[in-house]
């Protein structure tokens, strides 16, 4: 803001100054890092109209147009069309807006648009913009039969980055054995964890052997550059496990098979309600953007439904002692029990009146002299919230659930996907019985799909298939059910948008309100030993 002002104080001061090109294109930045893009766009404007140097001309000129792409609405785009009616500016809105319909996967229609303007215009201020646009764009009209597999280079990755290739190539082997025609190669390529080196490894392959798409390694924010890298370079990118929120919304060529934390939450929210007919719920959650933007979906979806969120406690990575994050929820059941009661016999009752009383029922009642020490103990049965929805990676299953049972918290225990470990839930499963939790996969070992494809994995590729192959077969089948020879990286991409649901051995695919996130998910009960799909 001070930076803005001395900016306005010099334009007043100096209004024939040779550096007045530099004061409005700093104030052009200084206007887009505080987020108010109109302003910016109008400062640059005053350069590229004003600016004898064509250097700086440019540079303000690439700031609009980018700026006009990725921030401005239709909306105020075409407000400002009012004020700068110039054919400058006009061209300019044009070659916005033929970017925008390639951005939201309209290629060809888009590069039309950009092929007619250079036609049209060719000495155009953006004419050359409007050309290197073209030329990158045409990567989407590249067509060919190779798939790249991205590996993971970080040692404990391995063993599952190498299972998902080994099921790609697997699905690879069938199509083609079964339609010869449909032959596709498969590519892989081991990157390092660091982005930069990613990067310049697979945008080199993208050059020596342009694949038609991409399948991602495992890492979190190597799968954020690489839809990065899609968007600009427009070939289908499928990432596999990432279940980041947003992902697929940064390229229109990104596919998440993995349903987004967001999705889950709210779909575990919705049966909970709707089906286990619950009211109050409470949630223990990581302390990082996976938990975080599961636990806030999930009690948006139980707020909106009339349920009650009446508790959330989080933990740092590494957590082993959980005992304050329960204990804070066995007190607030006590509470809800409590609560519940005083209501019933006295509605007129405000929240800091229930809130007195419950203290003092905590004094005299539960700590009094002849039950002292029993609610630490853990003797008395803390009843008053229906569910608690813990969010977890299988890591921490030996701590949380035997402290979860310790803590004598008798209600429904509602999971993430972190739960499906069928080891780790046979090891603790004295206190688990019961447990519901939500997964994208799902694994009948007794259905007949199964086991004929157990079968024939096992003649093919001398090893027993684990959860990693059958993904990675549930996904390659799915893409190469859309492919066939000659097809487009456009053409590919649509097909897999706007394919019906993939019925898969392990993961169904189906996409749904977010585009290109799957949204096909299962309710999973660990009862009597086993795990059961009850949804």
């Amino acid at each position: 803001k001070k930076a803005s002002i001395v900016c306005n104080d010099f334009i007043k001061k100096n209004s024939f100054s040779s550096y007045l090109d530099d004061i409005y294109f700093l104030k052009g930045k200084i206007e887009f890092r505080r987020g108010h893009y109109v302003p910016a766009i109008k400062n640059w404007l005053w350069v590229v109209y004003n600016e004898s140097d064509a250097r700086l001309k440019k540079k303000a000129g690439d700031f609009v147009f980018h700026t006009m792409e990725n921030y401005l609405s239709e909306q105020e785009i075409a407000k400002l069309q009012k004020k700068y009616r110039d054919e400058t500016f006009i061209g300019l809105v044009e070659i916005v807006r033929a970017q925008k319909m390639v951005k939201s996967g309209n290629v060809e229609e888009g590069i039309r648009r950009l092929e007619e303007f250079v036609k049209n215009h060719p000495y155009h201020l953006y004419a050359r913009l409007a050309r290197e646009l073209i030329n990158r764009k045409k990567g989407a009209a590249l067509f060919g039969n190779r798939i790249l597999i991205l590996k993971s280079g970080i040692t404990d990755h391995r063993p599952v980055s190498d299972a998902l290739a080994e099921g790609f190539y697997y699905a690879a082997y069938e199509m083609k054995t079964r339609d010869p025609q449909k032959n596709v190669q498969i590519d892989t390529l081991t990157v390092d964890p660091a982005v930069l080196p990613t990067l310049n490894l697979t945008f080199r392959a993208l050059e020596e052997k342009p694949p038609l798409a991409v399948i991602g390694p495992l890492e979190d924010d190597l799968n954020a550059s690489l839809a990065l890298l899609s968007r600009y370079e427009y070939f289908p990118f499928i990432s596999p496990l990432n279940s980041q929120n947003g992902l697929a919304a940064l390229s229109a060529y990104t596919f998440q098979v993995n349903p987004d934390a967001e999705i889950k939450g709210s779909f575990l929210a919705e049966y909970g309600i709707n089906t286990l007919e619950k009211k109050t719920f409470a949630i223990l959650a990581p302390a990082d953007d996976y938990g975080q933007t599961m636990a806030n979906s999930f009690r948006n979806t139980i707020e909106s439904l009339g349920g009650e969120v009446v508790e959330e406690q989080w933990y740092y990575e590494g957590t082993q002692d959980f005992s304050r994050q329960f204990k804070a929820i066995r007190e607030k059941g006590f509470y809800i029990t409590f609560r519940d009661s005083v209501q019933q016999a006295d509605s007129t009752l405000d929240e800091e009146q229930i809130q007195e009383q419950f203290q003092q029922y905590m004094t005299e009642i539960l700590f009094s002299e002849d039950r002292v020490g029993k609610i630490d103990s853990t003797q008395i049965p803390s009843q008053g919230i229906d569910a608690l929805f813990i969010i977890t990676y299988p890591e921490y299953i030996p701590y949380i659930a035997p402290q979860f049972a310790f803590h004598n918290i008798q209600c429904t225990l509602l999971g993430n996907e972190g739960w499906n470990d069928p080891d780790q839930l046979e090891q603790q499963r004295a206190y688990l019985e019961g447990l519901i939790f939500v997964t994208a996969g799902y694994l009948d070992p007794q259905s007949w799909n199964y086991k004929t494809f157990t079968a024939r994995f096992r003649k093919q590729m001398h090893t027993t298939p684990r959860m990693p192959h059958l993904l990675a077969y549930d996904i390659g089948k799915w893409m190469l059910s859309h492919y066939e020879p000659g097809i487009t990286r456009q053409q590919f991409r649509d097909r897999l948008e706007n394919g019906e649901t993939y019925q898969g051995i392990l993961e169904n695919i189906q996409f749904g309100e977010k585009p290109r996130v799957n949204a096909s998910l299962n309710i999973v009960k660990f009862y009597m030993g086993q795990l059961v799909k009850i949804k």
